[in-house]
């Protein structure tokens, strides 16, 4: 009886040192993309995803609509587009509730007016380009709603402007919205962000994958790319990834069970 109780005191330990290190399973954020700037025939777009960590499936706008969400995880539309029938619109909100993030480049611009996007009723908004708007700040950088804003981690004004042109147009009106970055003047939103049941919905003007599949991209590295990253990345309930502290919780528990085997084994 002895020899069993060490064996299994000695498997006990060794369950608690596998799991304390480990690593960490994660889970590549799945995209589906869909927009007449979006293609998956250009390498500097593709490229720049696959550096982000970033899987993703590519759907024309006219299919749009048929194509189903499930599995998906995110989804970056370019508003210089239409998207079929009606019910994209309504398809959305229900990813969105049940936790999915959506990312429209420059929504209203195309053959969808404003009002055909989720919760796009309550906005409106100018295109001006050209020239366009090249200059970005963030908002208020002291409150949650600027700097500190999830969408904005890591970014910063300058990283956001000069793209040549930053932006295509301007909100001038956002609702219920949270604005993120202007062009510097009060009123002129450039990217705004709501949640949507347990999802996100942000609207922007700047012309992210125009950037990022241009000649000039950067890379995954750039603030373009990372602010693509914080976008489709969000969560409004963020599970904690285990920590040595609950792994280590786990062990005592696995030890307390071999335990309770060896009691077992002595009664007998």
């Amino acid at each position: 009886m002895p020899n069993q109780y060490k064996t299994r005191l000695m498997v006990g330990w060794f369950a608690v040192a596998f799991l304390m290190l480990a690593p960490v399973p994660s889970l590549a954020t799945k995209l589906l993309i869909s927009g007449n700037s979006l293609g998956d025939s250009n390498p500097n777009l593709t490229n720049t995803l696959s550096g982000l960590g970033l899987t993703a499936d590519f759907v024309i706008p006219a299919n749009f609509a048929t194509t189903s969400l499930n599995g998906y995880d995110a989804v970056w539309m370019d508003g210089f587009s239409q998207f079929g029938s009606e019910n994209w619109s309504a398809n959305l909100i229900t990813f969105m509730n049940g936790g999915g993030k959506l990312l429209v480049q420059n929504p209203g611009f195309g053959s969808e007016g404003m009002s055909s996007y989720p919760l796009g009723a309550q906005l409106s908004a100018n295109f001006t380009y050209p020239p366009g708007q090249d200059t970005i700040v963030i908002v208020d950088t002291t409150s949650p709603v600027g700097a500190n804003h999830p969408v904005n981690q890591g970014l910063s004004g300058s990283g956001l402007s000069g793209w040549n042109a930053s932006a295509y147009g301007i909100f001038t009106n956002i609702g219920g919205f949270t604005g993120l970055t202007t062009t510097g003047t009060a009123g002129q939103w450039i990217t705004i962000v709501s949640p949507v049941g347990e999802g996100y919905v942000v609207y922007t003007q700047q012309g992210i994958s125009q950037y990022l599949g241009g000649a000039s991209n950067p890379g995954a590295g750039s603030e373009v790319a990372l602010f693509l990253k914080n976008v489709v990345t969000l969560s409004s309930n963020p599970v904690p990834e285990p920590s040595s502290i609950s792994l280590f919780m786990l062990g005592l528990a696995f030890m307390g069970l071999m335990l309770g085997l060896k009691h077992s084994i002595s009664l007998r």
